[in-house]
């Protein structure tokens, strides 16, 4: 029997991967078409949905960003587009992040909310603290292999941005420590310019030094209720992320193996390196359970399938790892009210059915 429908197709390109806002896509768009360039064009090359409304539930993964950075980067002939997208970040691009981070009560306190929270924002990065007797570290730990340069620098770039705007617009590192290589002049003098202080190019760390008397200094615009507000709310952002990832995780991995015909608790517990029953501790938390994630991973994929012109009854019901077509006619009316041919033949039009 061929299978015509690949299974990996019907998974979404973010489970399991490393995402960042869509609202970060967002600001590429607006950098793009400043540059003159038609960002609606080159999102399409690059796989990501062109939105130019922000929605903070929406994600990017990693691969399909570096991809778009890499096409405004050739599209501009711009070494430092990541630097410039600064112009163009808002504290609302976060979410409730950015009016948290804002609130804050000095820049210690603004860099600690960044350890904390800054996950809502990306999964690409985390940030660390380093405290010397005079210097103050800010240590940006890279979680993915090849995260484009062009994103770093323009964290880096928002990241002072912000801290400007809520201390005093002189406010500069002691030293920035990027990644990426030099480039070119006149492109290096603009980093330069930026962070006004010596840039390091091909360092072994991502790191951006503060003068330690600037970080615990009183900043003006300080206001502790706001700030517990709207860290109420990214901790809630961040509870539905995490629930949505170990899900996503198990129905991954249903996936692949449903064909098997061995996806069972204790299979898919194994792939996660953890024990059946700890799968079901942390899933009972998240007010689910495995059998409730498989019946609605087969339930979706069915319905998927039987719009697929291409599959037969028996080849989905292989692909759904049911032993024979009548279980997976018992289990299919039992998710739609009708059986699979009363479902082509009231649902599909005439040249979609395929038994």
């Amino acid at each position: 029997m061929t299978i015509q429908a690949p299974l990996q197709q019907l998974i979404s390109p973010a489970l399991g991967e490393p995402t960042s806002m869509h609202s970060w896509a967002v600001v590429i768009a607006q950098a793009l078409e400043h540059a003159g360039v038609d960002s609606q064009a080159l999102f399409a090359e690059a796989g990501v949905e062109y939105k130019l409304a922000v929605n903070p539930y929406m994600r990017v993964p990693t691969a399909k960003m570096n991809r778009l950075f890499q096409l405004a980067v050739n599209a501009t002939g711009n070494p430092c587009f990541g630097l410039g997208m600064e112009e163009f970040i808002h504290p609302t691009t976060f979410h409730a992040l950015g009016y948290s981070l804002f609130a804050s009560s000095t820049l210690e306190d603004y860099f600690e909310r960044l350890v904390r929270f800054f996950r809502i924002a990306s999964d690409n990065c985390r940030h660390h603290i380093i405290e010397t007797e005079h210097a103050y570290k800010l240590q940006l730990e890279v979680l993915v292999p090849n995260l484009s340069f062009e994103s770093q620098d323009g964290w880096s770039a928002a990241l002072l941005k912000f801290a400007r705007s809520m201390y005093k617009p002189g406010f500069n590192p002691m030293k920035v420590e990027l990644r990426r290589p030099a480039p070119a002049e006149p492109f290096a003098q603009r980093y330069r310019d930026y962070f006004r202080c010596p840039v390091q190019f091909n360092s072994t760390e991502w790191a951006l030094y503060f003068d330690k008397q600037d970080v615990i200094a009183t900043l003006p615009g300080a206001n502790h209720e706001l700030a517990l507000i709207n860290d109420r709310v990214v901790m809630d952002y961040l509870a539905r992320l995490e629930k949505s990832d170990l899900v996503n995780l198990v129905r991954t991995h249903i996936i692949k193996l449903l064909s098997s015909g061995n996806c069972s608790k204790e299979h898919v517990a194994a792939k996660l390196n953890m024990s059946p029953r700890n799968l079901q501790h942390k899933l009972g938390l998240l007010n689910t359970c495995y059998q409730d994630i498989l019946d609605k991973t087969r339930e979706d994929l069915a319905i998927q399938y039987m719009a697929n012109r291409y599959t037969s009854i028996s080849e989905i019901t292989y692909l759904l790892g049911f032993s024979d077509t009548s279980n997976f006619a018992r289990a299919f009316k039992r998710w739609t009210g009708k059986s699979p041919s009363e479902f082509r033949d009231q649902d599909l039009p005439q040249s979609q059915r395929h038994d």
